[in-house]
């Protein structure tokens, strides 16, 4: 991977096997945001599919988080019953101001 992940907004997810074939790890680097995890549950789902009744854990540990996105991968995380970890450092996990507050700060 080039460069820094951490620093990027983008989005990166590896899907790790592990060497017994027991476990699949998904982990994903980068910003996680209500919009981008769109994307990632379609790979969660996909990698359950093929894993042929694999455990199936999704580690964003390594990627920063908004915190309105936190409550969407808990709950999807419950519902599946998935494995979920998040940072363990409050400040890998970001609030953004409301959308309402970002049109009005533009509209002015």
């Amino acid at each position: 991977m080039k460069g820094n992940t951490l620093s990027s907004d983008k989005l990166s997810v590896v899907v790790r096997v592990d060497v017994d074939g027991e476990q699949i790890q998904i982990a994903a680097t980068g910003r996680v945001t209500t919009l981008s995890i769109q994307g990632l549950y379609p790979v969660v789902q996909r990698t359950r599919s093929l894993g042929g009744g694999l455990g199936v854990e999704l580690d964003l540990t390594e990627a920063t988080v908004d915190a309105d996105a936190v409550q969407q991968l808990q709950v999807f995380a419950e519902l599946h019953e998935l494995p979920l970890r998040l940072p363990a450092e409050p400040g890998n996990v970001t609030a953004l101001p409301s959308r309402e507050l970002q049109s009005t700060s533009r509209a002015a």
